[in-house]
């Protein structure tokens, strides 16, 4: 596991610095929203999604969108949802994204260090255009550490590989970020995000801000 997440994060990097050598567009963003999730029972939870993301140097709404996701918890180490997004974008056509996901979580007692795997399949296309949809597989891999009951910090690297005839890879990001504890209902997540294009002709390279909010309720009865 430790070996393949390597490989990954050298490849990237030499994917990275490769197309960086290329004229480089550079941008500030600020990603800001929230999350409330629903946990039907104990194996089945959904969620509504709400984010809004402002481009410019963080001066003017790049998109926003609403996002709804069901997942179902196979174990305590796998399992699986799928996400309908609807994407506003001003003075463009709006698009819809679907995504299908699958998990890996490892985590052991007692063990402040805990593991997640992602994959995800994403189909996106703008309403009402004859265009072919934009496809990806995009696998993403995090490290999480339990400092104390108030914050987690973690560290997740993802990459993306498109097809449409293009296959290859076209995007990598790599994410330092703290994962707060409000309350029992409440979370809050803050993080700092490296985006780069790869394999295109003018790559662009996002330095992003992000602040989400979330809140969790249980229809499951306790047991006594």
């Amino acid at each position: 596991m430790r070996c393949l997440f390597i490989a990954f994060l050298f490849i990237s990097l030499s994917l990275t610095n490769s197309s960086l050598d290329a004229q480089t567009i550079n941008d500030n963003q600020l990603w800001t929203g929230g999350t409330f999730g629903l946990k039907l029972n104990k194996k089945f939870s959904v969620s509504l999604r709400e984010e809004f993301r402002l481009d410019n140097n963080m001066s003017s709404l790049k998109t926003d969108f609403t996002e709804l996701g069901v997942k179902f918890k196979l174990n305590k180490h796998f399992s699986f949802a799928h996400r309908f997004r609807y994407i506003d974008v001003p003075n463009k056509k709006n698009k819809r994204r679907l995504s299908f996901d699958a998990y890996y979580s490892w985590k052991k007692k007692d063990f402040p260090l805990s593991f997640k795997y992602r994959f995800r399949f994403q189909d996106t296309k703008k309403f009402n255009s004859k265009k072919q949809a934009n496809d990806y597989i995009r696998n993403k891999f995090t490290l999480k550490y339990n400092a104390s009951k108030l914050v987690d910090p973690y560290f997740a690297y993802e990459i993306y590989f498109r097809f449409d005839g293009k296959n290859e890879f076209r995007k990598t990001r790599i994410t330092l970020g703290l994962d707060w504890r409000l309350s029992k209902k409440m979370g809050l997540t803050t993080f700092y995000r490296l985006q780069n294009d790869i394999n295109v002709k003018t790559p662009t390279r996002l330095n992003i801000v992000g602040l989400t909010f979330a809140y969790n309720l249980s229809l499951r009865k306790k047991s006594n």
